[in-house]
């Protein structure tokens, strides 16, 4: 059985994206305890990674491809608040995807792409790097205002290291300060 031109294209893209995203998925779950959002990013990879081969064998123009991209963006992470590292995650998955299923000259640059990206994540995504950092939005009870009122404050309330922070409101007829906060528990 001899296979046709576009599968024997596609089939070694798809391993190698199989590949990058069991790597960049373990390292996820392993750090963050999340199968639900790696499902997620495991989805949205292999779709992307579908229509851009499909894409790659249409005759149909970049203005066909964009147009796609336009109705594909209508799907949206709108059903919680995501953190920055889940964000980053999502962006590698298809960032994996992209760089998987173009360059029809050589699979060695998809996959020399893939191994820096997932050994990026794996080294700003440990947890030395992490060093045990916390980020919460905190409601004081009190107007503060004054920088170093605040850093106590907050070092007392989060029993931490306070790394930094920005004030996001002040009421003063609520007698509250919304802070933005990332510190380090001791």
């Amino acid at each position: 059985m001899q296979l046709s031109h576009e599968f024997s294209f596609v089939l070694p893209r798809l391993i190698v994206d199989l590949v990058t995203m069991g790597l960049l998925l373990g390292t996820f779950i392993r750090n963050h305890h999340r199968p639900d959002l790696a499902s997620v990013y495991f989805s949205c990879n292999i779709g992307l990674f579908a229509v851009l081969s499909v894409l790659s064998f249409s005759p149909l123009s970049s203005a066909v491809g964009f147009a796609l991209f336009g109705v594909l963006s209508i799907i949206r992470l709108r059903s919680f608040e995501f953190e920055p590292h889940e964000i980053a995650y999502f962006f590698i998955s298809l960032a994996v995807a992209l760089l998987s299923a173009i360059d029809p000259n050589s699979i060695a640059l998809p996959i020399a792409l893939n191994t820096v990206l997932v050994i990026g994540m794996f080294l700003v995504d440990s947890r030395r790097v992490r060093m045990n950092t916390q980020s919460a939005l905190v409601v004081l009870d009190k107007v503060l205002t004054n920088e170093d009122s605040i850093r106590s404050e907050l070092g007392t309330l989060l029993n931490g290291e306070i790394l930094n922070y920005s004030v996001k409101s002040v009421n003063t007829i609520q007698e509250t300060t919304t802070v933005s906060v990332v510190y380090r528990t001791q």
